[in-house]
């Protein structure tokens, strides 16, 4: 009794080795310019059905849903067919030109795509320096030539791989100046394809979204439109068999309801045919014990009637059925409870133990028995039973796709792999199909001694198809507008559509527009908005734009967010991130991870208030981030304003009331015909002028988003910005090759 008392005491001894030591930081999975995709996902032409194809274009709600056209042969198809012919023609995977779709023209996700995205679907034969005027290029022009072209393209590639022209795998190549080391062929096939790392990257994002792994090993599935459910398994979709193969796994109740296409976006695996710890006798009068996945053959019959099963039970099955179930240890009449077995040892506080061949595995946490084993019996035992068998020096964890929450804390985790992977925040949990009533409730104590996991943030593939941002694709930008600027965009809001626009992928000094960054994370760190923050001028005193305070006052959290936003005030930004973070740079952290996530690739930023010129951005990332930030009401509503006041709630030098006005000039201006909904302003030598301004057309209420950056004539740095809002809100746009 005294060893395994001892060896208990070791179990405690490693999950207070965990509590001592620091957790295992991981970062998500991030682009790699060296491998893009593999060779054998782009060539899986067989990975989706026609249906399938068509049923992903339903649920992205795409145009394309409806869309028919002349295939390469003159017939009219549906545009699934069209591309469900192309993958099988040239044995390249559907998918690749879904993606190619959306990354070039946007198809998937646009509402009201122009002809000319329609004709140039896939970008074929369109290059830099082309014209889709030019003659030559007609031969490729349509929709079903472009689908053709493109998958036919890639299978060329592969065929005659040792043209010149063609990027090898393994072989160093210069794309925008860095160098590239395409580690499939596919990587170097998509080079070759789009020569560009903005076009691939967003090629790997999309593809990522859409077809990566979402949702963590362990999880149950029940499809929205059949009575299905499905186990997710070394990413790979199990579908249960049987209602009683199902119950004797896991809860339904805890199964994620998710349409149809998600789950055929996983490979499919074997089924999980019988239920759990079933007796099967084959033919030739073997039994097996089916022990989870795996399947554990008894040495002899007469072990199984000494071990007491009831051949009335047996289930008879043939060596083909269960050819695909991984053998497992052998049962003999020596083993006991080779099921498994609940101790709970009454004379120690209730300790429990799984008993399972003749070892006892401690239990930490008696919620992992109605978990993990709601079909095992629960024994109560006196602890000097304990002395016939050993104890393992391992304890049992919650299963694969279990909810934990600390108490008295809201951050909610997933078991998988014996890791717990923090989920981002609540939109992450409710848009993953979570729900609060599966969630677990344990002490910190034992979350702590789980090793740290990556972080599931929210795949934008899980939001409603309303949900679309049309600013990413390749598809060239007319610079329609004559403008002394050297940067500008103007764009549908909040579609992101892209209308005109000049550099805009061209990375400048953002100046203040570094303060919607700024806010939104604050925001997002949930930041409580009827607090106070302390004034300390140590701490956040800036050069520029500051609020005058003395050491001591204090200015409630709300009050800072709209100074922030509506005066742009530098000193009292810095006091907004101290007051949401452990300090500026873990804010600063934040930002930028969020910013890879949002795909804003081209956006870092370096300090809290814009003064750095290190904080840098394009105009395409602008409108990412403006749109993203504007669908926040507070703020959307603070950048509204064309004036904030408001007082201290401590003040020592009898100047308590404060009142900003928005840096935005063109608030106070008369006889414009558009609103300004939401502005921020910039400006330091390095930067220029910025600005990121949202109207609406007072002529038919549309709204529009209009970005500048660069402007060095700082008197008149808000003239262009004029001039664009008035020529988007007049209502006279005509973007070029509509017709």
């Amino acid at each position: 009794m005294k060893n395994s008392l001892r060896k208990f005491s070791v179990v405690l001894a490693i999950i207070a080795a965990f509590l001592a030591s620091p957790f295992l930081a991981s970062a998500q999975s991030g682009f790699n310019p060296n491998f893009i995709i593999s060779d054998s996902e782009i060539q899986d032409y067989r990975s989706w059905t026609r249906s399938e194809v068509q049923a992903f274009l339903d649920s992205r709600g795409s145009y394309l849903r409806d869309y028919s056209a002349e295939d390469v042969n003159g017939q009219i198809k549906s545009a699934a067919e069209i591309i469900y012919d192309a993958a099988e023609r040239y044995q390249i995977n559907p998918k690749f030109i879904l993606v190619t779709l959306q990354k070039e023209q946007s198809l998937i996700t646009d509402d009201a795509p122009t002809m000319r995205q329609l004709e140039w679907a896939t970008g074929y034969g369109v290059c830099d320096s082309c014209s889709t005027s030019d003659p030559n290029l007609a031969r490729h022009r349509g929709f079903g030539r472009q689908v053709d072209n493109a998958a036919g393209v890639m299978r060329w590639y592969y065929q005659n791989s040792d043209q010149g022209y063609i990027k090898k795998k393994d072989v160093p190549v210069l794309i925008d100046g860095q160098q590239v080391i395409p580690q499939s062929w596919a990587t170097a096939f998509l080079y070759t394809y789009t020569p560009h790392l903005h076009g691939n990257r967003n090629f790997w994002r999309i593809w990522d979204t859409w077809f990566s792994q979402v949702y963590p090993n362990g999880t149950v599935f029940k499809s929205a439109s059949t009575s299905d459910y499905w186990l997710l398994q070394e990413g790979k979709r199990r579908r249960f068999a049987s209602r009683a193969a199902l119950i004797t796994r896991a809860d339904p109740r805890t199964a994620i309801t998710v349409p149809e296409i998600e789950i055929i976006n996983y490979e499919i695996g074997p089924e999980i045919t019988f239920s759990n710890y079933s007796i099967l006798q084959t033919s030739s009068s073997s039994f097996y014990l089916v022990d989870n996945d795996e399947l554990r053959p008894f040495d002899s019959t007469d072990t199984v009637r000494r071990l007491g099963y009831n051949p009335q039970e047996f289930i008879e099955t043939t060596e083909e059925e269960i050819s695909v179930l991984q053998r497992g240890t052998i049962i003999t009449a020596s083993t006991t409870a080779p099921q498994g077995i609940i101790y709970q040892i009454t004379d120690r506080g209730n300790h429990y133990y799984l008993l399972k061949d003749n070892a006892l595995y401690p239990i930490i946490n008696s919620r992992i028995i109605e978990t993990n084993f709601n079909q095992l019996k629960v024994e109560r035992h006196q602890s000097s039973e304990l002395a016939q068998y050993s104890i393992a020096e391992s304890f049992v964890n919650f299963k694969d796709g279990t909810l934990l929450k600390i108490r008295d804390m809201n951050k909610i985790y997933v078991i998988e792999q014996g890791r717990k992977r923090a989920i981002a925040d609540n939109e992450t949990f409710l848009a993953m199909g979570y729900k609060q009533s599966n969630v677990v409730t344990v002490d910190m104590s034992y979350v702590a001694s789980i090793p740290e996991g990556e972080p599931i943030y929210l795949n934008n593939r899980l939001l409603s198809s309303a949900n679309k941002f049309l600013g990413d694709n390749e598809a060239p930008v007319p610079d329609i507008f004559q403008t002394r600027l050297p940067a500008y965009l103007v764009a549908e809001y909040p579609s992101g559509r892209i209308i005109a626009g000049k550099n805009i992928d061209s990375r400048r000094p953002i100046a203040s527009l570094t303060k919607l960054l700024t806010a939104y994370e604050a925001v997002k760190q949930n930041i409580n908005l009827n607090k106070s923050t302390a004034y300390n001028a140590r701490a956040h005193s800036s050069y520029g734009n500051p609020l005058k305070l003395q050491t001591g006052e204090k200015i409630r959290n709300r009050d800072l967010l709209n100074a922030v936003l509506v005066g742009s005030i530098n000193n009292v930004s810095r006091m907004l991130a101290q007051a949401a973070s452990a300090n500026e740079q873990s804010l600063i952290a934040s930002v930028n991870g969020r910013l890879e996530r949002w795909g804003a690739d081209n956006t870092t930023i370096a300090d809290v208030t814009g003064l750095d010129e290190n904080n840098k951005s394009t105009p395409r990332d602008i409108l990412k981030i403006f749109t993203f930030v504007t669908e926040n009401d507070t703020l959307k509503t603070a950048l509204g304003k064309s004036a904030y006041s408001f007082r201290e709630t401590l003040n020592k030098n009898n100047k308590s009331s404060h009142t900003v006005r928005n840096t935005n000039p063109l608030f106070f201006s008369r006889g414009l015909n558009y609103k300004i909904l939401a502005s921020k302003t910039g400006y330091t030598d390095e930067a220029g002028g910025v600005l990121a301004m949202l109207v609406e057309s007072k002529a038919n209420r549309q709204r529009y988003v209009v970005i500048t950056m660069g402007d060095t004539n700082y008197a008149h740095r808000f003239d262009e910005p004029n001039r664009l809002a008035k020529w988007a809100a007049a209502g006279n746009i005509l973007i070029s090759g509509t017709n």
